[in-house]
């Protein structure tokens, strides 16, 4: 694999919301988990809030942490009732 085939994906904690971003030759691609919604979004703020971290509230994590994170607020009262009900 060429250094221009690679990508990277690190995951991060902004505030409360769990946050999957993958650096590739071609772009970036974010998701971000918004349980109001019912699922991952892709939402350009949260890159911001990853690259400059002004108010200090941006976490890197590590993937199982991630995933840890999205199943809370899966089972947070936030998350759509029709969702869980098929859970």
């Amino acid at each position: 694999m060429t250094t221009l085939e690679r990508s990277e994906t690190k995951y991060y904690l902004v505030g409360r919301v769990p946050v999957k971003m993958q650096e590739r030759p071609d772009g970036v691609a974010l998701v971000a988990f918004n349980p109001l919604l019912g699922g991952f979004v892709a939402d350009a703020r949260y890159y911001s809030a990853i690259k400059w971290n002004e108010e200090g509230r941006v976490q890197e994590i590590d993937e199982a942490q991630f995933e840890r994170e999205v199943e809370r607020l899966r089972r947070s009262e936030f998350y759509p009732a029709a969702v869980n009900a098929g859970a």
